[in-house]
């Protein structure tokens, strides 16, 4: 959702493959704001200015790469990562390591990093733990939320700058995709509790 709340973006692949699409809230027309690659566009995030987006690309070899809010100016961030998400200023990104297609199935371990946009010096975030994945930067700034695997598929939220993560949930659910409230007090994420 962009940050105004009048449009919205989101990977479907009505045209073959994984692309980004922009559509008004309420409208019925969507734009494809990657059709011009042949390459999967996944995972897309909103800068909180609304100017930019974030997303996952598996063109030149994959990576986390950059664009206007209406798909112009594409350009590559990093060569690795997936799930971006803004630092609330727009000065950084963070993602994770290791993608995944179904929280239920994923073996793989993944670590979060943190990526500066003035000077692209990409910097790991110490989690204490060997997985990490999905994150999100909180509104206020000062944490970051994942979810990990292990026994358990649980949400985490650590400091922002790396240390001692504190569990949100820990039972034996399926937690994941961790989102916060506008204000930092909560945190929604998808789980299999109660069924689906």
């Amino acid at each position: 959702l962009s940050p105004d709340g009048r449009s919205f973006v989101y990977a479907s692949r009505a045209a073959g493959n994984w692309d980004i699409y922009l559509q008004r809230v309420g409208g019925k027309t969507s734009i494809n704001l990657t059709k011009d690659s042949t390459a999967d566009d996944t995972q897309p995030a909103f800068s909180p200015d609304g100017e930019q987006i974030a997303f996952r690309s598996e063109r030149d070899g994959g990576g986390i790469f950059l664009m206007g809010a209406t798909g112009e100016s594409v350009k590559r961030l990093t060569d690795f990562g997936y799930h971006p998400a803004w630092s609330p200023d727009g000065s950084e990104i963070v993602c994770d390591t290791a993608g995944f297609s179904r929280p239920d199935v994923r073996r793989a371990s993944s670590k979060l990093f943190s990526v500066s946009l003035p000077s692209g010096e990409k910097r790991p975030i110490a989690t204490e733990s060997e997985d990490a994945a999905q994150p999100q930067v909180s509104p206020h700034g000062s944490r970051i939320a994942y979810w990990a695997t292990g026994v358990r598929r649980d949400i985490w939220t650590v400091p922002r700058k790396g240390g001692k993560p504190v569990p949100v949930t820990q039972d034996l659910h399926f937690d994941w995709n961790p989102v916060w409230s506008p204000d930092s007090g909560y945190l929604f994420f998808a789980s299999d509790r109660g069924g689906s």
